[in-house]
């Protein structure tokens, strides 16, 4: 069984409707159709709305997710839909055909309490959540047409008794451009680390919609020592744009020996892209060092160029053998070069090759394309969404089968 979220649809107190979570269910039998349901529809207003990541399950079944906006705040996010977002819980029914039970955990309140959770929360081994919002916090941070604020890190910690409320705490709150700006998901790493990257900031000079200007960076954030310390920030990469990648939109995933794969949006100074000052997009690995005082290592593994997509907006998924799977929105070769691809990475045969990018799939302009979610791997099966095609040109779900 898949599950996800509709960024739109179903209510229509927000505009194009505040979002669905749904699933998606094999047939009982091998050629059969799979089966949509929509598990919980929202309404804005204190339920929440328009939920930009996905959904993270739990090992008892209970789905935990986030809301760009809704919620009690006075944020405003968007022009038809206040509120500053909320994080919310999903619980199975009780018997086989029942409603599933919305629980809103937390909702964002704006300022220095942070606005517009954008990505997927993660769950830490003692059951509390990490997750990030896109602005708000205490930094000076002021992009045009967004609210103030460069962002947070924060976790919910679950009642100790059931029926009680989750604690939220902000673990860290970025402070200025050099420091980052719009942070993306959060991976959980060996000791309780958080990696994480921000859209925006950092060292690098971008030409871009992000004011103050800045390519991205890559951070890790350590948790204290003793309880209810503070959490520690480290810079392990600022990206600097042009070859070296630009705007990463999308978390990370850990590989063997805490080895980091993500993407950049841009960057790669690949040319017929829309983004030209910067390129089409990047995969890259970021390696930690050999010491504890050493520096991180930051190697390009693909640029793309175009016909094999660009402006993957979705972090990759490590495969068998290291084999890295992903999305790009646009490129391709289709009609116009704007539908979207699923790519592989895959290693080299010895150490200090080259890594090597293969096209596993084109989307067409009259099928589903432009998908913005990355893929999951089961059983030799790749599953994704697209945003647009299908019967009502609404998105949908695919598999691609080896």
């Amino acid at each position: 069984m898949l599950y996800g979220t509709a960024y739109r649809g179903a209510s229509t107190n927000c505009f194009d409707g505040c979002g669905t979570v749904f699933s998606v269910v094999p047939p009982a039998s091998q050629g059969g159709a799979w089966t949509e349901t929509i598990l919980y529809a929202f309404l804005a207003g204190d339920d929440g709305g328009n939920p930009e990541g996905g959904v993270t399950l739990a090992p008892d079944g209970t789905l935990y997710g986030a809301t760009f906006a809704g919620g009690p705040g006075t944020c405003g996010t968007y022009p038809t839909t206040n509120g500053c977002g909320t994080v919310f819980s999903l619980m199975p029914p009780v018997s086989a055909g029942g409603a599933w039970q919305e629980t809103i955990l937390t909702s964002f309140l704006g300022g220095s309490d942070g606005i517009g959770p954008a990505s997927t929360v993660t769950i830490g081994g003692d059951g509390a959540l990490y997750g990030t919002t896109a602005y708000g916090g205490a930094g000076a941070c002021s992009v045009p047409g967004e609210p103030a604020g460069c962002g947070t890190v924060y976790s919910l910690t679950p009642p100790k008794s059931p029926g009680g409320s989750w604690t939220r705490a902000v673990l860290y709150t970025f402070q200025d451009a050099t420091d980052g700006t719009v942070p993306n998901g959060l991976t959980l790493g060996t000791g309780g680390v958080l990696y994480g990257t921000t859209t925006g900031g950092g060292t690098g000079t971008c030409t871009n919609i992000f004011q103050p200007p800045g390519c991205g960076t890559m951070y890790a954030l350590i948790p204290p020592p003793s309880s209810g310390g503070a959490w520690t920030k480290a810079i392990l990469y600022n990206f600097q744009g042009s070859r070296d990648g630009a705007n990463p939109v999308s978390g990370v995933a850990v590989g063997e020996g805490g080895v980091l794969f993500g993407t950049t949006s841009r960057g790669g100074v690949a040319p017929n892209c829309e983004r030209q000052d910067e390129g089409c997009g990047t995969v890259y690995s970021l390696t930690p060092p050999a010491s504890s005082s050493g520096a991180w290592s930051e190697t390009v593994l693909h640029r793309f160029q175009r016909s094999d997509g660009f402006s993957p907006e979705a972090g990759v998924t490590i495969g068998p053998g290291g084999v890295l799977y992903g999305t790009t929105y646009e490129g391709g070769t289709g009609p116009f070069g704007n539908n979207g691809t699923v790519y592989a990475v895959r290693p080299p045969s010895s150490a200090g090759g080259a890594w090597t990018e293969v096209t596993i799939y084109d989307f067409t302009c009259c099928g589903p394309y432009l998908p913005t979610g990355g893929v999951v791997l089961a059983g030799g099966t790749l599953y994704g969404t697209t945003s647009m095609g299908g019967t009502s040109n609404g998105g949908t779900a695919f598999a691609l089968e080896p």
